[in-house]
């Protein structure tokens, strides 16, 4: 049951990352906000996942929270500007983008196991993923 609950949501966060830009693709640089988003919030899950002891809902938050935050520096760059403004659009964009990246690579890190093996003038490196 969990894991059709992963996959349906998977598949609903895979459909969004479609849309989403699609639709906002004609309103200027929404889209990438999100996209470059969807990236920072994947590294920054991926940081918080190897390096701490959280659960998996805290590893998203604070994976969409450092994933969010080089997109609220350009938009408090971007009102600093005479000739720009703070973009609410882009600004949420940056959130979803980074949620829906913390989402993906927390699906991602929990089936991948890296295991290092280092031995005198040998060292073996393994990834497994599990289906």
């Amino acid at each position: 049951m969990m894991q059709k609950m992963q996959y349906c949501l998977a598949a609903l966060i895979i459909s969004v990352c479609l849309v989403i830009p699609a639709v906002s693709f004609a309103e200027g640089d929404t889209a990438l906000h999100f996209g470059l988003s969807t990236i920072f919030g994947a590294a920054g899950e991926s940081i918080v996942h190897y390096n701490t002891k959280t659960t998996t809902a805290e590893r998203i938050v604070y994976g969409t929270l450092l994933g969010s935050l080089p997109g609220l520096g350009k938009e408090i760059l971007d009102s600093t500007r005479s000739d720009n403004h703070f973009g609410g659009k882009d600004m949420a964009a940056n959130v979803a983008g980074a949620f829906v990246g913390s989402v993906l690579a927390n699906l991602v890190n929990n089936r991948i196991q890296v295991s290092i093996d280092a031995e005198q003038k040998k060292v073996a490196f393994a990834i497994n993923y599990e289906f």
